[in-house]
Formats: structure tokens, C-alpha cells, sequence
């Protein structure tokens, strides 16, 4: 006979009721490793984020070893269960898909170091998702990372006010020998704080926000609420002065859903506690730059802000309680009458314009006289601007130019624009101004000027209408009454402006990444690495501003999916609890739906933005996580399986909720732990070993700089730069062994094949096969690099360089053959550079270094049979007529300083000069000369004028004072020889001309005599 129900309950209540005991009797020790992990999440924004890898390896030490102590505790617990939700599942694939990525990995060495950055998330989210399973718990971790917050936004604000508390923290620091120096915490005009980057200090403080909110609700002691309502306030301050567009548009969609997630009862106080934060926040910044006040107000502003909302705190309490008092019976739908409030009164203040006035000009510099208004117009259209001017002293010196110009996506990137009409106007009271939009107009932008010395000019009234039918097609708010024109400027055209088109250029060259590594991705870090070579133009930022999509590029469609299924998993958890758990009390239902939408608003921020490379971010979106998952794993909620076939949804949750536990032996898992914690320490000591090379090196130690750096590199044998420094170090001695020399091959060799997508690496390497002779090998691997990087300039002039210096080897060993062949290859350059190029949409130029390469080269193949090598080193400069690799048909040795007099083009190998007004030529001038001072320089031009008695003039910075005749010496021949004073010091002088007729220009050359 079997048991009874009755029974079989008790026999599973004893079974539950061990593990707690055993929890109970450690509870000290417990306690003790969530502080741990506190210890980390709280220090971890104020070290740059944890953003580089010397401030994330002691942190991936500490939790890793705090990681290893939690499975031994577990052990003592009698605890075997490891994973068994469907986050835990998930998170725990997404660290092991890091992990097998580094099998694939474009380098191991960046592959390695983001698996233990997941390694320390993982470890995070399963110990606190395990030690805080309690509300109390949960409660010391909110405040952990609230008052982590809080100093965030405290030394951002300071900053922001004139930085005296930043400062004296500084000295401290210095005083007591504490390496820390808080530095751009405030940079033109936007918070930054120790985050680094204001859009994502306003990301973690988005997601704080909600959580203090709900901390101010569901705490019984009225101090805690009061607290939790000035945090709330700060919060919202704080992201004010971020001004990151993303989250301020992002946070009403996050208020939306954090009102559906909280249960009844809680919204409208949610509701409140959200919108009376944001009120009190418009104190400070009347009292900040942004209000047109001194930094030094604003923290009298924050004082008031911090009275404003402890009264309205207190307020929302005292209704509350006399709601509850005399039973009023609110439903949801009441917010609806709040909500519209504030977007009607939103909207009003919005929308309050005031006329623009304009400075008087000043000639000797000052701003205000002019101003610059953005909109967008529908491309093709005859359009028409009218406004009305009124000037303060009415008199004849009164002036106001108006120009209306286009700018196409392109022109929004890289800058230009194309007039469409410009207008000047005395003492007028009204304007109407016509112009036609070009096909490709991205943005019209409408400029006013005040030239008025005396006068200044207020315009109003102004409005777009179209030019056929006359019909108002736009009003223009030039100013507005309540928001700085700073603030309103960065949220108009956002869908043209430039931010928006890079992100979107981001995206493009992302997917063409993860088009060629799809299936197992290419590792972690290979985004930086590769990002290089699939770029539409030439960008330094190393981040993918698409948390998903790096995923995908990084661990392929697998490491993808699994993301997909970790975001899908955290909804389900959420709404099975949601619809199985009505046992719950109300502030721990109000708790998971306010962590469901911290987690989503960082998910979906960081779509925007790469806030999740900052790892104290993670870290926090996984600390969220795991409190979100807690309560879920402690107790999961009984889900009733519905045999109907209708019932599929409720299938699935039935499935998903009782997935299947892994179970391991702790020891196990420590261990695993301690072997992990292995390779961080390694590169810890590796660094440690890096840092007395260089100091040796410093102090000119050569043979304690070999010891260290060999450290260095037998600790972290994956690292690239310690093999390149080894092997630098080796060949540089002045007498090598061959013992030694084939070392430093070796060590070339593994540098070469783990560095076989980093560009850098590739280039050093490229340097040190010249130094050992293998010549062939040390161009193969320059070539490479310029794959990774076609749109850097540094490669192209290592490129030349090299061939240069084997030309010239080659020809002083009387080998002309080779150096024909090194001299033919290098002169590709051009054509392949021109290739290169036919994908940027910022086509690039050589820079001065490389161009006086080439122009060598081209001087050497011109006079290869009659060569004297002592004269190659005379030439300042030499007119490649043909070369234009950013094909714009101007050559690209030239630049034309007046475009509207003058035409500068290549015809038929010469440099073609046409003056579009016969009666004023042109200026144009050379690329950026090296004139050293106390030399003799001979400057020759030959031409070949299509008409007789052309003048050709030229200039020369800090040496002439104006134009001066150039001699003529022949048919189409000029030459002067000059001589550059002892005191010269221009730097990146030039030689600029003007020919009073038009010609061709057959060669320019300078050389030193």
C-alpha cells in the first residue's frame, strides 16, 4: 500500500525544510560572500566602468575566488543543485559559447579575456540569485547599487558646478598614494562621471531610477522613503545633464511598462513617486548653465530640488494614507488623468516659442550676432521663407544676411553643404526668401546674420510655405521660452542627424561581419579587431553600439539564439509568476515587475548604444537578473498542465517551469573556479612583469627590460605586444647570437600567426622581418594589415616607407634589378589605394609623410638611369600630376583655398588651372612643405599656358607678407631659388599660387640647394 497524500506532503516538507536549516547555520557565511560581491558592484563604476582590462582582472579575481568559496559553502550546505531556470540555463549557454568561440576566435588572447569578463558575470548572477533570496537581501543589494549610484551622480554634479569636491577628493588620493584621479567627469557641457561616457551613465542611472522608486514604495520606515524619493530626484537630474537623447525618449516608453508590470495597488503611487521626481528635477537645472545661470548655482538649485521633492514625498504618503483612511477606491484607469496632464502641460511648455534676437557683430570675434536653424523639407520642392525683422536703433548701418543651404547624409557626415539662396537685407521689416530644395536633401539649413555693429535684430514670425501654391507648409520656432536652445537642438531632427546616420552605418558594417562569421562567430573581442576592415568610412570607435549584434558577430548564430532565449526566458519567468504565484505578498510582486523593466530598458537601450561593453553596467544588468530570477528559483510557482489542445501556452509554461535541474558536486565547481581564476592572475603577473620592462627600459636597463619582458610573455603567452617587445628587444642588441636571433624569429612567428587580424600587431611584426632581412615576409604582413585597415593612413605610410628604404639599400649595393622591383611594387600603391577607396564614403588622402615617400619613388623611377642618390634626399617636392586616389578630379598633392574663383582638375597628366573671373584669380596651394630654416630651396615650374603672358605669383607663410612675382626663366618655365631664415619656425608651411591666366601646370618641384 502506498503512502498517503497527507503523508507524502510532510515527507516533502521535511525534505524543504533541511536545506533552510542548513542556510540558517551559515547564514554569517553567506552574508559574507554576497558583502564580497557587493564590494564589486559598488566599487566598480568609479574605476572607469571596469572598461579596461587592468581594472576588470583584480575584479574577476575577487569574484572568481569569492565564486569558488560560495561552492565549498554549498558543499558544507549539502547543497547539489547548480541550474534550474530557464535564465540560469541561458546564461550559463552564453558563458559557455564565449568559451567555445575562442576555438574560432580571430585571437585568442581578446577571445580569452571577454569569456572571463562572462565567467565573472555568470559568477555574479548565480551567487546572488542564491544569497539573496530573501527581501532583505534583496533590499541590501537595491541600496548597494542605489548608493553606488548616488556617488555617481554626486561627482558628475559637482563637476558640472565647478568640481571643488572632485578636486579635494583628488588630493587626497594623491596624499595617501591611492592610484585614483577622477578626471572629464563633465565635457562640453554633459555629464559623464566616472562612467566615462554620459549615454551610458544615463543607462544606469535609467535603470536605478525605477528601482529606487519602487524602494521608496515598499519600504515600511518613512526615512527610507524619504531617502529613496531625493535618490529618485538626483537620478532624474543627473540624466538632465547627460542630455542623452536615447534615454530621455526611451524612459516614457520604460515608465509605460513599468505601470503595466507593478500590480494594482501600486501604480498610481509608482506613477506619482516617477512624475514628482521629474518635477522636482526642473529646479536645478533653471539654477544650471542650461537655465542660462553659472555652474556655481547649480547646487543651490539641487538643495531646493532636495526640499521639493521631500515635500512631495511626503505629500503622496499623506494621500495615500488618507485614501486608505476613508476607503477611497481608485482603479488603474484613474492615471489616465495624471498622464494627460503632464503631456498636455509637457506639450504647452514645449511648444511656447520666442522670437529670436541676434547681437550686435563684432569684428574682433564674440558669438550671438548669428544663428543657425536645421529643419526638413521634402526634396524637389520650390519652397518659400518668410519673417518678419524688427531692429532695436533704426539706422543706415542696419544689415541681416540670410543664407539657406542643403545638406545630403553625406554632407551631415563629413561636412559641406550646397547653397540654395543667400540674401541681404538693410533695415527691412519683412522677408520672403525663394529656393528650391535639391532630390538629395537630407536637412535645409537656415542661417541669419546680424552685421550690424550697433543694432541688434529680432526676427519673428518666421515660416517655410510652399512656393507654387503659397500654403504654410511649416512654422519655424527659432528659440522657445522654457528650453535652451542647447537642449532643444540635440532632440530635433534626429532621424538627419548625424548621430542617427553612424548608427546606422554601424549597423550595416555589423552585418557584413556577422555575414562572414555567422556560425560559430569570430570570437570575443573581434568586433575591435575586425571592425577595420568592413568599414564604410574611416571611425575610431571600436564598439559596436549593438549589444545583439556584437553578440552575433562575436559568438555567431548560436551565441545569438541563446541571447534571443535569455531575453525570452526572463519574460516567461516573469509572467509565470505573474499568473501561478498569488500566494506573494505585494512588494515582492511590486519588486519583480519593477526589475523586469530595469532589465528590459538596459536590453534595450543597449541596442542603441554600447553601454554592456562597460562591464560595471553588466554587471548590473546582471545583478537585476539575478534578483529577478531569485525569488523564482527558491520557490517556482506551481503551474497546473492543461490537457486540452488549446491550452498550448499554458503547456509551455508548464514545460518551461518544470525543466529538469543539472546537479554537480560542489567541489566540482569550486574547482572549476579555481582553475579559471588561473588565467587572470596570470595576466596580472604578466602585467606586473610589463611594467618593470618598461621602467627599465626607462631607466635604459636592457638586460633587466629582457628578463621582465620574458616574464611577461612565458606568463601570458597569448598576449601579441609581449612577444613584439621580446623579439624588439632581442634584434636591437648590438651583437646577437644566432641561438638568440632565432628566438626572436620564433617569437615573430607566433606574434604573426595570433595577431593574424590585428592590424597593429601585424605592422610591428612587418617591422622586425625588415630588421631580420626577410624582406618579402615583412611586406606580405604590411599588405595584411592594410586589408584590416585600408582607411588608416599609418599603414600606406609604413607601406612606402619600407619600399623606400629597400630602394635605396638595393641601389647602394648595386642591385638595381631588386630595387626595380621594390620601386615598381611601391608605385601600385597608388592604384590600390584609389581601389581601396571606391568603398569609403570619406575617401582618403596620403598624408604629408607618405606623399614625400611616394614622391621619392617617383623621382627615383623618373631618373632611375641617371641616379644620384645624395639628390633623392633633396626633394621637398615633387608633382605627382596623376594622383587623385579619392577620384574628386583634383589632384591630391593640391588644395584649392577659394573654390569660388578657381578651378583646380587633372587633364591628360597635367594639373589643369582654370579662374572663374579673369579679373580676380584664385588662390590654391601644395600640400604641407617641411621649409626648414637656414636653407637654400630652389622651387622650378614648368607650365604649359595655353596663353602667352600669364603672371604666376606665390606665397610662402611667415616668410613673404604678400603674393610676389614668380621669375620666369623660359618658355613656360618659372623658377626662384629662396632661402629660409635661421629663425623660421612654421610648422606645415605650404607654397601657394595664383596665375592670373589659365594653364597647365606639367611638373612643381622644390629641392633643398
Amino acid at each position: 500500500m502506498g503512502k498517503s497524500s497527507k503523508g507524502l506532503k510532510r515527507g516533502q516538507a521535511g525534505k524543504a525544510a533541511k536545506p533552510v536549516k542548513e542556510e540558517n547555520k551559515y547564514s554569517i557565511f553567506r552574508m559574507l560572500i554576497l558583502v564580497l560581491n557587493l564590494i564589486v558592484i559598488f566599487y566598480s563604476p568609479f574605476v572607469r566602468g571596469l572598461y579596461f582590462e587592468a581594472e576588470q582582472l583584480p575584479a574577476e579575481i575577487f569574484i572568481l575566488a569569492s565564486f569558488a568559496v560560495f561552492w565549498i559553502l554549498k558543499y558544507m550546505e549539502k547543497g547539489r543543485k547548480f541550474i534550474s531556470t530557464p535564465i540560469e540555463y541561458c546564461s550559463l549557454g552564453l558563458m559557455l559559447i564565449y568559451f567555445i568561440s575562442i576555438l574560432s576566435s580571430a585571437s585568442t588572447r581578446p577571445a580569452i579575456s571577454e569569456w572571463l569578463k562572462y565567467c565573472m558575470y555568470f559568477a555574479v548572477f548565480f551567487m546572488i540569485t542564491d544569497l539573496a533570496s530573501t527581501m532583505k537581501n534583496k533590499l541590501i543589494v537595491l541600496w548597494t547599487v542605489i548608493t553606488a549610484s548616488m556617488g555617481l551622480c554626486v561627482l558628475g554634479l559637482d563637476s558640472a558646478a565647478g568640481g571643488k569636491l572632485v578636486d579635494w577628493l583628488n588630493g587626497v588620493f594623491d596624499f595617501l598614494h591611492i592610484p585614483v584621479n577622477f578626471f572629464g567627469l563633465y565635457v562640453d557641457g554633459r555629464i559623464h562621471s566616472t562612467l566615462q561616457y554620459p549615454n551610458a551613465l544615463a543607462a544606469y542611472l535609467m535603470a536605478v531610477f525605477f528601482i529606487v522608486v519602487t524602494v521608496s514604495i515598499i519600504s515600511s520606515k518613512v526615512w527610507q522613503k524619504l531617502v529613496a524619493g531625493v535618490c529618485s530626484f538626483i537620478f532624474t537630474t543627473t540624466i538632465i545633464f547627460t542630455m542623452s537623447r536615447g534615454v530621455m525618449i526611451l524612459i516614457p516608453v520604460m515608465l509605460i511598462l513599468y505601470l503595466v508590470a507593478v500590480p494594482k495597488g501600486a501604480k498610481l503611487r509608482a506613477f506619482l513617486m516617477a512624475f514628482f521626481a521629474a518635477v522636482s528635477s526642473i529646479i536645478p537645472v533653471l539654477f544650471s548653465p542650461l537655465g542660462g545661470r553659472s555652474g556655481s548655482s547649480l547646487w543651490l538649485g539641487i538643495i531646493l530640488g532636495m526640499i521639493m521633492s521631500i515635500i512631495l514625498t511626503v505629500a503622496v504618503e499623506y494621500l495615500f494614507k488618507l485614501r486608505f483612511k476613508i476607503r477611497l477606491n481608485l482603479k488603474p484607469y484613474f492615471l489616465i488623468i495624471p498622464v494627460a496632464v503632464a503631456l498636455i502641460a509637457m506639450l504647452v511648455v514645449i511648444s511656447i516659442p520666442k522670437e529670436l534676437e541676434l547681437g550686435i557683430y563684432n569684428p574682433e570675434g564674440g558669438t550671438g550676432h548669428s544663428f543657425q536653424k536645421s529643419i526638413e523639407l521634402k526634396p524637389g520642392k520650390e519652397y518659400k521663407l518668410l519673417f518678419d525683422v524688427s531692429y532695436l536703433n533704426n539706422n543706415d548701418e542696419n544689415s541681416l544676411t540670410v543664407s539657406v543651404s542643403s545638406r545630403d547624409k553625406k554632407n551631415i557626415m563629413f561636412g559641406g553643404k550646397t547653397e540654395l539662396a543667400t540674401v541681404n537685407e538693410k533695415n527691412s521689416d519683412t522677408l520672403e526668401i525663394p529656393f528650391t530644395v535639391p532630390q538629395d536633401s537630407s536637412l535645409v539649413d537656415i542661417k541669419f546674420t546680424n552685421n550690424s555693429a550697433k543694432s541688434k535684430v529680432s526676427i519673428d514670425n518666421a515660416k517655410i510655405v510652399d512656393g507654387k501654391t503659397g500654403k504654410s507648409v511649416k512654422s519655424i520656432k527659432l528659440q522657445y521660452k522654457f528650453i535652451p536652445n542647447s537642449v532643444a537642438s540635440r532632440f530635433q531632427n534626429l532621424i538627419a542627424s548625424r548621430s542617427f546616420i553612424q548608427r546606422q552605418i554601424y549597423l550595416n558594417d555589423g552585418f557584413r561581419m556577422f555575414k562572414d562569421n555567422w556560425l560559430l562567430g569570430a570570437g570575443g573581442g573581434a568586433w575591435s579587431l575586425l571592425v577595420f576592415g568592413y568599414q564604410s568610412h574611416l571611425y575610431w570607435s571600436t564598439q559596436s553600439h549593438a549589444y545583439f549584434l556584437q553578440v552575433a558577430v562575436e559568438t555567431g548564430i548560436l551565441g545569438f539564439i541563446i541571447l534571443i532565449l535569455l531575453l525570452l526566458s526572463i519574460i516567461v519567468q516573469f509572467v509565470t509568476e505573474h499568473k501561478n504565484k498569488k500566494e506573494e505578498d505585494i512588494n515582492y510582486r511590486i519588486l519583480q515587475g519593477t526589475l523586469l523593466t530595469s532589465v528590459l530598458g538596459m536590453f534595450l537601450h543597449s541596442c542603441l548604444d554600447f553601454d554592456l561593453s562597460l562591464s560595471s553596467v553588466f554587471l548590473l544588468l546582471w545583478t537585476l537578473v539575478a534578483l529577478l530570477n531569485s525569488g523564482y528559483r527558491r520557490n517556482k510557482p506551481v503551474v497546473v498542465k492543461n490537457n486540452d489542445s488549446s491550452g498550448a501556452k499554458s503547456d509551455l509554461l508548464y514545460r518551461i517551469s518544470n525543466l529538469k535541474s543539472l546537479n554537480i558536486n560542489p567541489i566540482i565547481l569550486a574547482v572549476l573556479s579555481s582553475m579559471i581564476i588561473i588565467m587572470p592572475v596570470l595576466f596580472v603577473a604578466a602585467s606586473s612583469f610589463e611594467g618593470k620592462y618598461q621602467n627599465s627600459m626607462s631607466e635604459g636597463n636592457r638586460d633587466d627590460a629582457l628578463k621582465y619582458i620574458k616574464s611577461a610573455e612565458s606568463l601570458d603567452t597569448f598576449n601579441v605586444d609581449y612577444k613584439i617587445k621580446y623579439a624588439d628587444l632581442i634584434l636591437s642588441s648590438e651583437s646577437i647570437t644566432k641561438e638568440e636571433f632565432e628566438t626572436a624569429k620564433k617569437l615573430v612567428n607566433e606574434a604573426e600567426k595570433a595577431g593574424k587580424y590585428n592590424a597593429n600587431a601585424l605592422e610591428n611584426a612587418a617591422v622586425l622581418y625588415m630588421k631580420m632581412s626577410m624582406f618579402d615576409k615583412g611586406i606580405e604582413l604590411i599588405d595584411r594589415a592594410i586589408e584590416l585597415k585600408p582607411f588608416v593612413e599609418q599603414s600606406w605610410e609604413l607601406k612606402l616607407n619600407m619600399h623606400y628604404q629597400l630602394v635605396r639599400a638595393y641601389l647602394n649595393n648595386g642591385d638595381p634589378e631588386s630595387a626595380r622591383k621594390y620601386l615598381d611594387l611601391a608605385l601600385k600603391t597608388i592604384d590600390t589605394a584609389k581601389t581601396k577607396n571606391e568603398r569609403n564614403m570619406d575617401p582618403f588622402v596620403f598624408n604629408t609623410k607618405t606623399m614625400e615617400y611616394l614622391e621619392k619613388l617617383v623621382y627615383i623611377k623618373e631618373n632611375f638611369d641617371r641616379l644620384d642618390l645624395e639628390e633623392v634626399e633633396k626633394i621637398k617636392f615633387l608633382s605627382i600630376n596623376e594622383i587623385d586616389i579619392d577620384s574628386n578630379n583634383i589632384p591630391d598633392q593640391w588644395k584649392i583655398v577659394q573654390v569660388e574663383r578657381v578651378e583646380v582638375s587633372i587633364n591628360e597628366g597635367n594639373i589643369q588651372i582654370n579662374n572663374i573671373n579673369d579679373n580676380t584669380p584664385g588662390s590654391f596651394q601644395t600640400r604641407n612643405i617641411n621649409f626648414e630654416g637656414g636653407k637654400k630651396y630652389k622651387i622650378e615650374l614648368i607650365t604649359d599656358n595655353q596663353e602667352d603672358g600669364t603672371k604666376v605669383r606665390y606665397y610662402i607663410p611667415e616668410f613673404h607678407k604678400d603674393f610676389v612675382q614668380l621669375e620666369k626663366t623660359g618658355e613656360g618655365k618659372y623658377s626662384v631659388n629662396i632661402e629660409i631664415p635661421q629663425d623660421y619656425k612654421a610648422a606645415n608651411t605650404y607654397i601657394r599660387f595664383r596665375f592670373s591666366k589659365d594653364s597647365l601646370i606639367k611638373s612643381l618641384t622644390v629641392t633643398q640647394i
